[in-house]
């Protein structure tokens, strides 16, 4: 196994992959072996942090800690630090964080680095990927099941189970 630690941009930590909402472009890479990432073989994601911010001076350190806490053997960035050349630093860290601890550096996870320079933003739609509003209309749908389960069995002794209620509708 090839214990894989990413060192993704602080801007999208907080918002997600861009176009998507979430973190989970670069899970999904080596889910369906796709990608520069998905074609790693035997690739585990082990670590996931964010760059504190521009310049990224800290990326090295950052590198040093996964390696001693998460003992990772191969450290990526991942595409959206490339996009539209958002990171213009990303490959002079890579090179460093290469020389100083001897551990290589994919740029780019389910994009090619040079590929995503080309895009602002790229918008994935995974077919086993709800939307946000699809996400939001289930845990509606699941809440009020939970709410319709509790009315149907007043006493709290009696209190039938979700997975039970579900599976007597």
């Amino acid at each position: 196994m090839l214990r894989v630690g990413i060192i993704t941009c602080g801007d999208y930590w907080k918002k997600g992959c861009p176009g998507h909402q979430a973190h989970v472009l670069c899970f999904l890479a080596v889910e369906k072996k796709e990608g520069p990432l998905g074609g790693l073989p035997g690739a585990k994601i082990v670590s996931f942090e964010p760059c504190p911010g521009c310049p990224g001076d800290a990326r090295l350190e950052i590198a040093r800690r996964m390696i001693r806490r998460d003992k990772v053997d191969c450290f990526v960035f991942p595409t959206c630090m490339f996009l539209a050349n958002h990171c213009p630093t990303a490959k002079a860290a890579a090179k460093t964080i290469e020389k100083e601890l001897g551990r290589p550096v994919l740029l780019g996870s389910y994009l090619e680095a040079e590929e995503a320079r080309r895009y602002s933003t790229v918008i994935l739609k995974p077919d086993h990927v709800p939307s946000l509003n699809e996400c939001r209309r289930l845990l509606l749908n699941l809440n009020y099941l939970r709410l319709l389960c509790e009315r149907k069995t007043a006493p709290a002794s009696d209190k039938m189970s979700l997975t039970s209620f579900l599976k007597a509708i």
